[in-house]
């Protein structure tokens, strides 16, 4: 009983002094942690700031179509992005298809050579011609945006 108390005295004292020195470990651990979460969140803060300012630049520069008359559908301008992930990186549109540009052409082309072949009734040989070459003039673009994969 005589050795248990000394050496229960020595463990108390050596664990006390011990205690402090892993609670202040354990305080600057906690610290560079706080920290490190820290500059996390700024970082984050950064490119959320970041994704808006080109989210907001984008829909600046992009042109809005003419809003249809259509009483069924309905448009709304206000979307709600994610604020995890920053937003995807819009492709500018390259311009018309070549579906489109068929089409106006072979209606011009077709209206006029509708209207040259029809010799009595020239405006309504002009209609049928712009039709039927705007008709042709899709198909071929069809043709053309499926070979470049549009």
């Amino acid at each position: 009983m005589k050795k248990i108390l000394p050496a229960l005295a020595i463990f108390s004292v050596l664990a006390a002094c011990n205690t402090n020195d892993t609670a202040r470990a354990e305080l600057e651990i906690l610290k560079a942690k706080q920290a490190t979460i820290d500059s996390m969140n700024a970082v984050a803060e950064e490119k959320e700031l970041e994704a808006a300012k080109t989210v907001t630049l984008a829909k600046a520069t992009t042109r809005r179509a003419p809003a249809k008359t259509v009483r069924y559908s309905s448009y709304s301008e206000n979307a709600t992005l994610p604020t995890a992930t920053p937003a995807p990186a819009e492709t500018k549109k390259k311009g018309w298809s070549n579906k489109a540009k068929g089409a106006v052409i072979g209606g011009v082309v077709g209206a006029g050579a509708g209207a040259v072949i029809s010799k009595e009734k020239k405006a309504q040989g002009a209609i049928i011609g712009g039709v039927v070459g705007a008709a042709a003039g899709y198909g071929v673009g069809a043709i053309l945006d499926k070979k470049n994969g549009r």
